[in-house]
């Protein structure tokens, strides 16, 4: 009898989590059940109709672990915590590296600001968010920001202002910079600025309304005006917002369409009973029921996000009784998951679904076109596989300073910017040369790739024959990687018909082959020229980049290590509270001595070099 065939006659009876593995050892499938018995042993089960997906995951299976736990609550997290730790290809896996953005508020600062973050901290401050969207949010800071006059500038700026700024005069701040402004006042208006960004925008009006009647009373006529235009301006803002739930102020309703070998799920968010937008996921298909896959999706979701009081579904049946008290474990609100029940709630759940199906059908379009283009792309170079996997170098630097090299990844016609890297060059000094860079970074690559069985199907190096050479100098040495290998050469006027206009013709962006002579032109406009010129410039990108931000560091150390009473530590902090050097160039004398450990004797010393090398520069040009 075999190890699995063992293991699965002293199945128990517990509440637990089942990992199935390859013959490799690799975990293949995670799942959860309330009786691990009957859940596992229904998978192996002749006579039961298991679809295509669950017959080829079964096949598969050469082994199989379990880890019991006390509850079925217990089983949902410690599932979570494996797919996502494990990525089991068979699992729903939701691609959601992204980290949205917050809005953070200190109430004990100064003058507190709106700060837009990536990464909530327990450190005191009042979060708002995360926002699904950076764009969105953007757009609403420019609103609240119309309404509320509100601080922007750093709190190095605000204390060395000598006058008030354009902002000050357009009545878009208080200027407390140079005016007299009450401390509490502010912080007034910064909590009505946060109450808008929450949605409680009743309250809100309600609120204003009353501080605008107080200030007319007490004959404050300046900031009575104000809370009337915050009120007129809220309005104007709110009044085209339809309403979509009327009982129900916060939720998110989640539509699932089953498309052929994926999932596509949309996610759409109602705030203070208005449709806000929402997010848009597409999954491969999985071995899961669709309820299964729903639950999972949604442990997965609501991971680093903001559980709202309900999430609206189509179907709860299959639903665990404590996914909600799982995703709102860290949270101090409850939630409810329920079917939609109402007009308004079957309504927008349609429309989420249709939005779903309309993802779905968006993105199998553009996977066709990048389908099209990778399979041309196969073709005029002659490549026996399909080369799903493209990389790109290239090589930047300015007379041999900061030099350095970008390695971009598409998989399948799209950015892959997980495999991005990039690689300062440690064997050129001095004078550039782009060739024995091409060979460093090749070696590097190559040298990774084996190490850690990842490889492209297809390297581009940005330019002609000549760095193809270099490039294939490295190559030889790895002739059991069969790595295919492509120069991309910039279109250029010819340099033979330079002298004699009438006859000077551009050739076109190319091809080049190691063993090819002559190159490959390719048309613009065409599928391959769009997808090899896309990943070329998202290489060149990078790579400049990445090389402006290290001549940066060089210009910085160079100038500012040279004056006397300026260390490691002193130099960062300027650098810090300056922003930049040309700032710092720029400061005045009081200002530097506004800096922790700038004494007179180094505010001089520092205004003084900074000064000289301004002067020199201006008269050397």
């Amino acid at each position: 009898m075999t190890q699995l065939a063992e293991k699965l006659k002293q199945l128990p009876q517990d509440s637990g989590v089942y990992l199935m593995k390859d013959q490799k050892g690799t975990i293949i499938y995670v799942g959860k059940a309330k009786n691990l018995k009957n859940r596992v042993s229904s998978y192996f089960q002749s006579g039961g109709q298991h679809t295509h997906k669950t017959r080829a995951l079964v096949s598969e299976i050469a082994d199989l672990d379990l880890m019991l736990t006390k509850t079925e609550v217990e089983a949902l997290l410690l599932e979570r915590t494996l797919i996502r730790h494990h990525a089991p290809r068979y699992n729903i896996l939701l691609r959601d590296d992204k980290e949205y953005p917050y809005i953070r508020v200190h109430f004990d600062d100064p003058w507190p600001r709106l700060e837009k973050v990536r990464r909530r901290k327990e450190d005191g401050a009042h979060y708002i968010g995360p926002f699904g969207s950076s764009s969105r949010l953007s757009m609403l800071l420019k609103q609240v920001y119309r309404i509320f006059p509100l601080i922007r500038c750093s709190p190095h700026e605000l204390k060395a202002a000598p006058r008030p700024c354009n902002y000050y005069h357009m009545k878009l701040c208080l200027g407390p910079c140079t005016r007299p402004v009450e401390r509490d006042h502010y912080i007034s208006i910064m909590r009505g600025a946060v109450s808008l960004l929450e949605g409680n925008v009743g309250d809100l009006k309600k609120d204003l309304e009353k501080k605008m009647r107080q200030a007319a009373v007490a004959e404050k006529y300046e900031q009575a005006a104000q809370f009337r235009d915050q009120i007129q301006a809220i309005e104007s803002i709110t009044q085209t917002q339809v309403a979509i739930l009327d009982q129900t102020v916060d939720a998110d309703i989640l539509g699932l369409v089953e498309a052929p070998g994926f999932l596509s799920f949309q996610v759409s968010t109602v705030r203070n009973r208005a449709l806000l937008g929402g997010d848009s996921f597409i999954t491969k298909d999985s071995v899961s029921s669709l309820q299964e896959a729903l639950e999972s999706f949604i442990l997965q979701y609501y991971s680093n996000r903001l559980v709202p009081t309900l999430i609206l579904l189509r179907e709860t049946d299959g639903i665990s009784d404590g996914l909600a008290s799982v995703i709102t474990q860290n949270q101090d609100t409850k939630t409810e998951i329920r079917k939609a029940r109402s007009k308004e709630e079957l309504d927008i759940l349609e429309l989420t679904e249709k939005n779903a199906r309309h993802q779905w059908e968006q993105s199998s379009y553009l996977n066709d076109q990048s389908q099209v283009a990778l399979q041309l792309l196969q073709e005029t170079l002659d490549l026996k596989n399909t080369p799903r996997r493209i990389e790109c170098i290239d090589i930047s630097n300015l007379q041999g300073t900061a030099i350095v090299a970008s390695d971009v990844c598409f998989i399948d016609g799209k950015a892959a910017k997980n495999f991005y890297r990039r690689y300062e060059i440690k064997t050129v000094v001095g004078a550039p040369d782009d060739f024995a860079s091409i060979r460093e970074v090749m070696e590097r690559r190559l040298e990774r790739g084996i190490r850690d069985d990842d490889l492209p199907d297809l390297m581009i190096i940005d330019g002609g024959k000549p760095q193809v050479r270099a490039a294939m100098d490295v190559l030889e040495r790895f002739p059991q990687l069969g790595l295919p290998l492509v120069g991309l050469a910039k279109a250029r006027i010819d340099k033979g018909l330079r002298d004699d206009s009438a006859a000077v013709r551009y050739s076109k962006e190319r091809l080049v082959l190691p063993d090819r002579e002559d190159p490959i032109e390719l048309e613009e406009g065409t599928p391959v020229f769009r997808l090899v010129t896309r990943i070329r410039d998202e290489a060149h990108r990078f790579a400049i980049t990445y090389h402006r931000k290290k001549r940066q560091k060089i210009s910085h150390a160079s100038v500012l290590d040279d004056i006397a009473g300026v260390g490691p530590t002193l130099k960062t902090r300027l650098l810090q509270e300056f922003g930049s050097l040309e700032a710092l160039r720029s400061s005045s004398l009081e200002r530097l001595l506004h800096v922790k450990g700038v004494s007179e004797k180094v505010a001089m010393n520092i205004y003084t070099a900074l000064n000289a090398e301004d002067s020199e520069s201006k008269s050397g040009s």
